[in-house]
């Protein structure tokens, strides 16, 4: 072989895989309006059928390579886990009404039960979801939920928010890293550092713009009254004052979408499946954020019923901006992963294993 030959071997390109979501509005409505009125009708008894038929819905129209998602749960398992979250919540509410003393044990007794819930909750979830008749499956461990979902936030409150990134950072370890497709592992890493910079960009933005509207505000009116000699007409007053809550309003509910959105693209970007495969995500933070609250806006105009086409628009842009990038082929990796998830059939089978809606 000459000398260099070699160096002129070239590494294929892995092959990118988008996600698209196929749904409409006006489907969606449909279900979502037969969903709600039997969930009246029945005191609340429907609402595990409802999850039922909108999660088939949404994961039956999520694609990726041609094939769809798809939902296998049964809605007595959700119903039951339905109504021994609001037993505990009663519970709590009752003793603590009868005797404020009580409201401390129940709170107690909430914070050991909560890493079984949602591991119980997570473990649901997973394993009746499918790809390719391939079946995910979620790990978790007790002790693992105790610090991701209890000990972490505890550590957040009290440091008063020093240590609530970090406490999102454990809980996306926690949930990526207990993910399994078909027995091949998830796995995501990345420092603390990026996440508590996407921290400090959401909090310095809130600062600088809520300052620059107080200022302005206080600027402004000060001239107004000076130059109008105090007659400007109280309708107009009413009208900035409820223009400027308004417009601070709307930053404030934008921030937390935009940190959440530049957080998921974090840990999806440092997300691999079988420790070779990897996931991209480019969704834009001011995009997620106007989808957001122009989605709130229009639900609230419409007194309920733009909720479907804004769950619809907010999944359809979400899975636009997804994708896998498969180191091989999918459908041979889709054919070798059927033919060895067999290895986690007893575990599917577990009985304790609910939806809390956690």
């Amino acid at each position: 072989m000459p000398d260099g030959a070699a160096d002129n071997a070239t590494t294929a390109e892995p092959t990118r895989y988008g996600f698209e979501f196929r749904g409409t509005g006006s489907e969606y409505f449909r279900i979502w309006i037969v969903n709600l009125a039997l969930t009246i009708l029945t005191l609340g008894v429907f609402s595990a059928w409802a999850k039922v038929r909108t999660l088939r819905y949404f994961r039956g129209n999520t694609f990726i390579a041609g094939h769809a998602f798809d939902y296998h749960a049964s809605p007595l398992r959700i119903l039951i886990g339905r109504i021994i979250a609001v037993s505990l919540f009663f519970g709590y509410e009752i003793s603590a009404a009868v005797e404020p003393i009580y409201a401390s044990a129940w709170l107690l007794v909430i914070g050991v039960a909560l890493p079984w819930l949602v591991n119980a909750s997570l473990r649901f979830n997973a394993r009746y979801t499918s790809y390719r008749n391939v079946r995910f499956y979620f790990h978790g461990r007790y002790f693992e939920a105790l610090v991701a979902y209890v000990l972490w936030p505890i550590g957040g409150f009290a440091t008063l928010g020093l240590l609530m990134p970090a406490a999102r950072r454990a809980r996306d370890f926690f949930y990526t890293n207990n993910h399994t497709f078909g027995g091949r592992p998830f796995h995501t890493q990345f420092s603390a550092g990026a996440i508590y910079l996407i921290y400090f960009i959401g909090v310095m933005t809130t600062f600088v713009t809520l300052g620059l509207a107080f200022g302005g505000a206080w600027y402004g009116g000060s001239r107004v009254l000076k130059y109008l000699h105090l007659t400007v007409n109280k309708s107009l007053i009413t009208g900035l004052v409820i223009g400027f809550y308004a417009f601070v309003y709307l930053v404030i509910v934008s921030i937390a979408p935009a940190i959440h959105t530049l957080i998921v693209n974090l840990s999806v970007n440092h997300t691999t499946l079988d420790g070779k495969h990897r996931m991209r995500s480019r969704m834009w933070a001011p995009a997620v954020a106007w989808i957001t609250v122009t989605n709130a806006l229009l639900t609230l105009l419409t007194l309920g019923f733009y909720y479907p086409w804004a769950k619809v628009r907010l999944a359809r842009y979400e899975a636009s901006k997804l994708s896998l990038l498969m180191d091989g082929d999918i459908d041979a990796y889709a054919s070798d992963v059927s033919g060895t998830q067999s290895a986690v059939g007893e575990e599917i089978g577990s009985f304790f294993s609910f939806d809390f809606g956690l």
